[in-house]
Parts: C-alpha cells; sequence; structure tokens
C-alpha cells in the first residue's frame, strides 16, 4: 500500500475515534445533564465523522486500488498526493475551528475551499488512471 494512502487511512481513524468521543459525549448528556453548550459539538462531529473520517478513508482505498499507470511512477506524483491529504485536513481543521472560535475571518469558506482544492486534487490525480487496456 503506498505511503499517501496510509496516511489518509491513519487520519481517518484517528477521526473516527474523535467522532464517537463526541457522539458518546452527546448521548450520554442525553440521559445524564452534562453541560448545555456540549451541543455545540455537533456541527464538529458531523464534521469530523463525514469528511474526516468517511471522506478521507473513502479517498485513502480509493488512491491505492484504482488502476496504476503501466509506465512511470505507478500513481503519478506523489507530492500532489501529500497536498491533497494536507488540503484536506487543514480544510477539516479550519472549519472545526471556525465552528469553536468567533473569528472575523471566514474559515468556514476557507475551509471548505481547501476540502474543494483535495477533491480537485484527488480528480486531477486519477483522471488518467481510469483507461481502458483493449485494444480493439
Amino acid at each position: 500500500m503506498p505511503r499517501p494512502s496510509r496516511w489518509m487511512i491513519r487520519c481517518s481513524f484517528v477521526y473516527l475515534f474523535l467522532g464517537i468521543l463526541m457522539g458518546a459525549m452527546m448521548l450520554i448528556h442525553k440521559a445524564y445533564f452534562i453541560h448545555s453548550a456540549i451541543w455545540m459539538l455537533l456541527p464538529i462531529h458531523i464534521e469530523v465523522t463525514i469528511f474526516g473520517w468517511i471522506i478521507q478513508l473513502t479517498l485513502g482505498t480509493a488512491y491505492y486500488m484504482l488502476p496504476r499507470f503501466l509506465e512511470g511512477p505507478s500513481r503519478g506524483d506523489s507530492r500532489l498526493a501529500y497536498v491533497m491529504i494536507a488540503s484536506l485536513n487543514l480544510g477539516i481543521i479550519f472549519v472545526i475551528a471556525d465552528s469553536l472560535l468567533s473569528f472575523a475571518l471566514p474559515f468556514d469558506l476557507i475551509g471548505r475551499i481547501f476540502e474543494l482544492t483535495a477533491v480537485g486534487l484527488f480528480v486531477k490525480l486519477h483522471w488518467n488512471r481510469i483507461t481502458t487496456y483493449r485494444t480493439s
């Protein structure tokens, strides 16, 4: 398994753990009152579980499983893959920071742009890898 896939899958499991932790805290709060601010975790919980866990795990697995190039580097430029990983995780961090803190800057928008950039890089990395090998 290539190193970028391993990093994305490892990061996704960290986000899974954080998502489980936040979800458990919110469920416990439903039964036993903890603090009224616990519901501020809901948008963060959604961001962490959807973008951090599900999408990152899917992109990391797809990077490994999609067809490889027959000549040259088997999966293309690995530097773009690392930029994709950094962009996705920076986007998640910016969206979480926007939910937790009040900034004058639109951190939510900046985070979504980073996440969109990561998806664009994923498409760029894989566009030419998806091909047919039939000669007729």
